[in-house]
């Protein structure tokens, strides 16, 4: 047998599982149905409740192929990164066992740094606030230092 037969073969089988499956589902579905109905509700809203208990389902049966579009469109990506990844480890393994350990120098860090102009400033002489371009106080007429 050829390997395509055997493909065949594999989805008829497929293919008859899933409408046996799904054959029984909606008996189910029936039989929940017409129970409800016995019961007294609406059967307006019984039959939203099952077309929706439906259509949430129905999709692991509808399923053709477990691979997303962008796996479909770049087959051999993942291979290639595996590839790369490999060689990389290997030269990365040879390097550090040429490489002595060194000791890491720590350099002192400056906190007391000012990143930006200030938006707002406060009068030194009245204490009222003051948009930052403004060179006198509109209050007092005080200069303002930056």
């Amino acid at each position: 047998m050829s390997n395509e037969e055997i493909q065949n073969r594999l989805n008829r089988k497929k293919l008859i599982i899933r409408s046996i499956i799904l054959v029984v589902y909606l008996s189910i579905l029936l039989y929940f149905y017409f129970l409800l109905l016995e019961f007294g509700f609406n059967p307006l809203i019984i039959t939203l409740l099952v077309v929706f208990v439906f259509l949430t389902t129905i999709g692991p049966f509808l399923r053709r192929n477990k691979r997303s579009l962008y796996s479909r469109m770049f087959p051999d990506r993942r291979r290639k990164i595996k590839i790369n990844n490999q060689k990389a480890q290997i030269s990365s393994k040879r390097k550090k066992g040429l490489q002595q350990s060194q000791t890491k120098i720590f350099k002192p860090v400056n906190l007391d740094f000012k990143y930006r102009k200030s938006i707002i400033k406060k009068c030194e002489n009245c204490g009222n606030i003051v948009p930052n371009f403004v060179d006198t106080c509109p209050f007092c007429k005080h200069q303002i230092i930056y």
